[in-house]
């Protein structure tokens, strides 16, 4: 459905994508037998907006507002919520009001001073993040230019949208609480069927791969006895397969035309992991690599060092410019944090090596054989 796949691509629908709207609301009696009863997720439709909460079945390190760079970003945009709270569908404010707001609330470790270039940088991104989802819509000025000059002001006008970003909890939210404790539901408390049931089509939809975790790994064996009921799920709702192996499992997309978030994408360093892959697949089919019983690869970081440069060697003339001449250090760096947000490497501190994950398995890429100069030495 593609209603469904605009939901989870897009933090909520509001009433302004009018067609959208609207073909959501006609569809929401099928999406909600898929998501209250399959997800466990709240479908909130009301005059304004259409939101599906989403929460995941594990917390991964590519989850977050992606425009954010720092705990100081988030602090701004809960007071910016807060600040909000209080008023009514179409009241108007200032920048100021809103600099005051925070300088008068944040409780952090540094004050916050405005005349720092890196604070009013970090609220101009909450500004243009709140302004992106509609919470609040400028009437007049430029917030960028708040970067530059701290006297600008800026004419704003408040949308009501900001009252549905938070997800409804059923405890007031306090500095104590973990990570667990946001994830926490109190419906599961008598009800542990539900309760897996729910965590593995989160994990499956939201996560680049499921792994198996061992003899005891609840999630796995669920995922294995009902896989014909998850197949059917979510080949009828979001045209998608269901590929299990041994040791992991994953829904596949043929094609999401509203995919914002996947692999791989059209980004160049999508391209340089495919081909990694590649050259991995013929490392282990020449008997270079050895595969663990667990699909897994353990490599010293030196070998996987020798492996990407090796692979830049082969492959680099079909690269952007900037990651064909990135120096070593630098390529080898941002393309173990890539793979890691994606579950594809781990780092292991004590050893100082990497375990290739069985998700490499599952793809590789290289040039057509006449893309002219890709492919060096090989």
């Amino acid at each position: 459905m593609d209603e469904l796949k605009i939901l989870l691509e897009n933090f909520w629908v509001t009433k302004d994508d009018t067609e959208m709207f609207n073909r959501i609301r006609d569809n929401e009696k099928k999406l909600r037998s898929f998501v209250e009863d399959k997800l466990g997720y709240r479908l909130i439709v009301n005059p304004l907006l259409i939101k599906l909460e989403k929460i995941p079945g594990d917390a991964e390190d590519w989850m977050g507002i992606e425009e954010f760079q720092s705990p100081m970003d988030y602090a701004f945009l809960c007071l910016l919520l807060a600040f909000l709270e209080d008023m009514g569908i179409g009241d108007q404010f200032i920048l100021s009001n809103i600099t005051e707001y925070i300088e008068m609330q944040y409780d952090g470790i540094e004050s916050v001073d405005w005349t720092l270039f890196k604070h009013r940088k970090s609220l101009v991104r909450v500004l243009n993040f709140a302004e992106k989802l509609k919470m609040i819509k400028v009437d007049d000025g430029e917030q960028e230019r708040f970067a530059d000059n701290r006297e600008i002001e800026v004419l704003y006008e408040n949308t009501g949208l900001s009252r549905y970003f938070m997800r409804i909890m059923n405890n007031e939210i306090s500095e104590e609480m973990t990570l667990d404790d946001f994830m926490k539901d109190d419906r599961y408390e008598d009800n542990k069927v539900l309760e897996r049931r729910h965590r593995v089509y989160r994990k499956l939809l939201l996560s680049p791969a499921v792994y198996y975790e061992g003899p005891d790994d609840q999630d796995f064996i669920y995922i294995k006895n009902y896989r014909n009921t998850i197949e059917k799920d979510f080949d009828d709702y979001l045209d998608s397969k269901l590929h299990i192996h041994k040791t992991s499992a994953y829904i596949i997309f043929d094609e999401n035309k509203y995919a914002t978030s996947y692999f791989p994408d059209n980004k160049n360093i999508s391209d340089i992991v495919l081909q990694i892959a590649y050259v991995l697949r013929e490392m282990i089919d020449s008997g270079n690599l050895n595969v663990g019983v667990d699909d897994c690869i353990e490599i010293t970081e030196g070998q996987f060092m020798n492996i990407i440069s090796d692979v830049k060697n082969r492959f680099k003339n079909g690269w952007s410019k900037v990651y064909a001449d990135m120096n070593d250090d630098k390529l080898f760096n941002e393309i173990t944090e890539f793979m890691e947000s994606w579950k594809m490497v781990i780092y292991n501190d004590d050893t100082h090596s990497y375990t290739l994950m069985p998700i490499l398995g599952k793809f590789i890429g290289e040039y057509r054989s006449d893309f002219k100069g890709a492919i060096q030495n090989g």
